[in-house]
């Protein structure tokens, strides 16, 4: 996997993530936030291009929203137009409130060039009200996000294409602030893509566990939060036609029985930033 930060600038300032985050101008001591070069990007691909190496996909995110750049399909389009066959897909997680429907035409534009290489859109979400939203993301974005977000399901579907593989995930992190609407959060994205051609592509559904601090009584108690909130809710993985739900239930790099036995936490409540789910077994 490679991963390619745009810019580590964010315009949410959820309470999962590291304070350091959102618009803060820096990020490690005095090291500042930024955006990447293009001439950059463009250097790295051409390097990838050059040689022989494949990787199963690239991300373009890690600390902030690649939304913020505003060259970012730009990127995607030169990477796609040049080391499209080194990738097994192509992937972007955005809280999707710059995803404009201008931008959305960026994007399809960009894929339609060539729609055999996967494209995976994660929309980090978190929430189906607009008061939980407000709680998980610090911001009151929610009716832009659902509109971008529907807008491009639409879109999508209007593609001329026997197969399309511009993907999506809805990616839901359990936490305190919204734990009670995980049922509804997945019974909204069900029906949304089963109208329509709202589902064409691949779809699915991220109900992820969180991961606070570097372990400790804080990790095993969100750890028991999310067990029981997949219980009582009675969320069990499921795959359709149109949408996939797929649960985190375990941590790939925990060696024994006891979530959280090692490390401490951290002195500063809700800090650390959720599990990155690099492969979601959507396109593997």
């Amino acid at each position: 996997m490679l991963q390619i930060e745009p810019t580590d600038f964010c315009n949410l300032t959820c309470p999962m993530c590291h304070p350091q985050q959102g618009f803060r101008p820096t990020l490690h001591g005095d090291l500042l936030k930024g955006y990447m070069d293009t001439g950059l990007f463009r250097s790295i691909i051409d390097g990838i291009a050059a040689s022989d190496v494949c990787f199963d996909h690239l991300i373009f995110q890690w600390l902030g929203d690649p939304s913020l750049h505003p060259e970012l399909f730009e990127m995607l389009a030169y990477a796609l137009d040049h080391v499209g066959d080194r990738f097994g897909y192509f992937r972007i997680d955005t809280n999707a409130i710059l995803l404009t429907p201008d931008r959305i035409e960026q994007l399809v534009q960009a894929y339609a060039r060539h729609p055999l290489v996967p494209v995976l859109m994660v929309f980090s979400l978190d929430a189906i009200t607009p008061e939980t939203y407000r709680v998980v993301k610090g911001r009151d974005y929610f009716d832009v996000v659902m509109d971008n977000v529907m807008h491009f399901l639409r879109r999508r579907g209007e593609l001329d294409l026997d197969c399309i593989n511009l993907n999506a995930e809805f990616q839901f992190v359990l936490q305190k602030g919204n734990a009670h609407e995980a049922r509804q959060f997945v019974d909204h994205w069900d029906a949304a893509c089963a109208q329509g051609r709202n589902g064409v592509g691949y779809n699915d559904i991220m109900v992820k566990r969180i991961s606070v601090g570097t372990g400790g009584a804080k990790q095993q108690e969100a750890d028991r939060l999310y067990a029981a909130t997949i219980a009582e809710q009675g969320l069990v993985p499921f795959s359709e036609e149109h949408i996939h739900l797929k649960l985190w239930m375990e941590r790939a790099w925990q060696e024994h029985d006891d979530p959280g036995a090692s490390g401490t936490d951290l002195d500063i409540d809700q800090s650390g930033l959720a599990n990155p789910d690099l492969r979601t077994g959507a396109l593997l």
